[in-house]
């Protein structure tokens, strides 16, 4: 039977629309696909939100809330071409606000099928965003929308990172933690630079229809207690780094150096 005009150009149409794509792939092929997971830990041991944990030295914490930005997270092929998978994420680990696209500890993106060699993100809000932020009216799903607790409501103040813990303030270590402490890490992008770009190499390839997924620790004995950096948190006073407070913002700027190199990939 001789095909109709609407049937050639039907398949004209298609035809044109899978040019216009990379690929037309049939509706049930797998994706290819790259995970990024976080977990925390203690030197080395997994710890749950507001559980008690005694580090090597003896002081006693529990953390209430972690959250943190990571900017600009890509792959890096081997030819050192960078892949970019997203732009800003929040990596949070307490459950005070529901799980979703970018507020987790864990997150899966549609990647090309190659090999690489590394994985790049910056902890922090990257500065050519943090740039551009005039308000606050920020929809669902944007890591900038104040519900996240990262922006302060009304103003363009934004945490880097936030926790909030409660740590044992007795000399003894025989209190369950009592003393509040909440650090906020902001920067001031006139007198600080405080985002950090990390590289975490290691060769990987992801197979067509794969899910490669890297596994990155944030372990708290590194981010306070590091041999060579050491905070004592029993007398760190709370702090948003606001200005003209000396201390509070040391104390920031050491935990945000902690923070960056207490994250390891797997």
């Amino acid at each position: 039977m001789k095909p109709s005009k609407s049937n050639i150009f039907s398949g004209i149409a298609f035809y044109g629309l899978c040019l216009s794509f990379a690929s037309c792939s049939p509706a049930n092929e797998t994706p290819t696909q790259y995970t990024l997971n976080f977990n925390l830990i203690a030197s080395g041991t997994p710890i749950a939100m507001d559980e008690t944990v005694t580090n090597s030295g003896n002081t006693k914490y529990s953390i209430d809330v972690l959250r943190f930005y990571i900017g600009f997270p890509r792959l890096v092929k081997t030819d050192d071409t960078e892949v970019p998978i997203s732009n800003l994420l929040i990596v949070g680990f307490d459950k005070h606000i529901p799980y979703d696209l970018v507020y987790n500890s864990s997150f899966t993106f549609s990647a090309p099928a190659g090999s690489y060699k590394a994985v790049r993100f910056g902890l922090g809000i990257p500065p050519t965003i943090k740039d551009t932020i005039s308000h606050n009216h920020f929809g669902k799903n944007d890591p900038l929308n104040p519900t996240y607790g990262m922006v302060r409501t009304n103003t363009t103040q934004i945490s880097d990172v936030n926790m909030q813990m409660f740590v044992d303030s007795s000399k003894a270590q025989n209190y369950t933690p009592d003393k509040f402490l909440n650090i906020r890490i902001i920067e001031d992008q006139d007198t600080l630079n405080l985002y950090k770009n990390l590289e975490f190499s290691g060769s990987f390839i992801i197979g067509n229809g794969a899910n490669h997924v890297d596994n990155f620790n944030l372990d708290m004995t590194q981010v306070f207690f590091p041999d060579n950096n050491q905070i004592n948190i029993r007398y760190a006073p709370s702090t948003d780094m606001t200005i003209g407070d000396k201390v509070g913002i040391n104390l920031g700027i050491q935990v945000n150096n902690n923070f960056a190199k207490a994250i390891t990939k797997q």
